[in-house]
């Protein structure tokens, strides 16, 4: 049996048991190892209520990776010499204004590695969607009244706004619409022929449906009422893509812009601009820096660029390890369960690690539990595991915190209640 077929089959063990060991509905990853995809499979459902599978082909919500497909737009058109990343923002959209004068100061390249002093959106009118050509302009002409939070260039601050901003800057420069370009431009030069940023081009065969946690019919994923969906934050949020295409756009990105039988994308010298640390973030270490969209930094002493994205309903992570050849997209439709732990296993297994099995959450574990059959039920099941088997299970606090607050915001705050009094229990000091 070869390495990577040995690879496959551990990975189709311990993402199964992933799927089953956790209430989320569906899961879809896409591995490219030494360059080319050797991995790309669903598992799960597409919607809980009509029980379609997960494939490689399931179109997902990517939601802010789409941010690094806004940086290679950008830096293509600086590449034509149709745009200067020094530039300010106001060359490109004279219409754009703040009601703190600083925002003359703001470039291009501030917006790309969230330097600008933008503050972040703290509605995406998922629940009142526009679909019209002209509401990306809309939306960049609405934050009028908003104010920067210091000085552009002084410090980090994740902002969707800056890249609503660079969307339309793309489209303005272009002269089409952002959809448009991108699709032209990087989506179809790199074999992504079913993705897109709009949700109308999607196929609904092939589309996710987003899940929320619910109780109503126990713990676990139900349909999301709203799906995430609104032409105006296209450029932070919108693409619609599937683990197959997500591992031909990795190849693009970890040849550095060069498409294998195909076009350049992007020219070499580009990623010196895209993959430099331009400021410190407080996001650990393998996130500790952010370039232009890309987010900088380690694992486990390996040069490690990514991005990852969360909206209701999905969750979505891209891995690079450029110096290794190798690139990992997970993607969930439910918005409650982390990724990490899935992508940190698959790196260990291609990097030659010996495992067959992913930690499973004994937060959503002990929570489910709770649900059923109370705090001392679940307190009884944490010393059994503590005793037979604490290596099973991923064990973080903040877990608990979070689950608490989604079901507190979803209306159940007594089941949040319960959990908060549990996770004081198990971890008084933290409390």
């Amino acid at each position: 049996m070869s390495d990577i077929q040995r690879i496959r089959e551990r990975l189709d063990q311990a993402l199964s048991q992933f799927v089953q060991d956790h209430p989320i509905p569906g899961l879809a990853v896409g591995i490219v190892k030494d360059y080319r995809t050797i991995y790309a499979k669903g598992f799960g459902v597409s919607n809980v209520t009509k029980g379609e599978p997960v494939d490689e082909k399931t179109l997902f919500h990517m939601a802010s990776v789409s941010k690094t497909l806004v940086a290679t737009g950008i830096m293509q058109l600086a590449e034509r010499g149709k745009m200067n990343l020094d530039g300010y923002v106001t060359e490109y959209l004279p219409y754009f204004t703040l009601s703190d004068d600083r925002f003359r100061l703001i470039t291009v390249r501030q917006l790309l590695n969230h330097t600008s002093g933008m503050p972040d959106e703290d509605d995406y009118e998922w629940d009142r969607p526009q679909y019209d050509k002209e509401s990306l302009e809309r939306y960049v002409k609405s934050i009028d009244d908003r104010q920067l939070m210091w000085h552009p260039g002084e410090q980090f601050f994740y902002s969707n706004i800056g890249y609503e901003i660079l969307g339309d800057i793309i489209a303005k420069v272009s002269g089409v619409s952002f959809e448009q370009y991108i699709k032209e431009n990087v989506l179809r030069p790199t074999g992504m022929d079913s993705s897109s940023f709009l949700k109308t081009e999607a196929d609904d065969g092939q589309l996710a449906t987003p899940h929320i946690l619910g109780l109503t019919k126990g713990y676990g994923a139900e349909v999301s009422e709203i799906f995430p969906y609104n032409r105006a934050h296209a450029p932070s949020s919108t693409l619609y893509a599937s683990a197959e295409e997500m591992c031909r756009y990795a190849i693009a990105q970890l040849h550095q812009g060069d498409v294998p039988g195909g076009q350049r994308i992007l020219q070499q010298v580009s990623y010196n601009e895209l993959w430099k640390k331009y400021a410190s973030t407080d996001y650990g270490a393998e996130m500790e820096g952010i370039g232009l969209s890309w987010f900088l930094g380690e694992y486990k002493g390996i040069r490690m660029v990514s991005h990852a994205g969360r909206d209701t309903g999905f969750r979505s992570n891209l891995i690079l390890l450029p110096d290794e050849g190798i690139a990992v997209s997970v993607m969930t439709n439910s918005d409650y369960v982390g990724l990490k732990i899935v992508y940190t296993t698959i790196l260990d297994v291609l990097l030659g690690e010996d495992i067959s099995r992913i930690k499973r959450s004994i937060a959503h574990h002990l929570a489910q539990i709770t649900d059923s059959s109370g705090v001392d039920a679940a307190m009884k099941e944490y010393a059994d595991i503590q005793q037979n088997n604490p290596d099973r299970y991923l064990v973080l606090q903040g877990e608990f915190n979070f689950i608490a607050d989604t079901l507190k915001e979803r209306g159940f705050s007594g089941e949040a209640g319960k959990l908060l009094q549990l996770s004081s229990m198990l971890f008084p000091e933290a409390s």
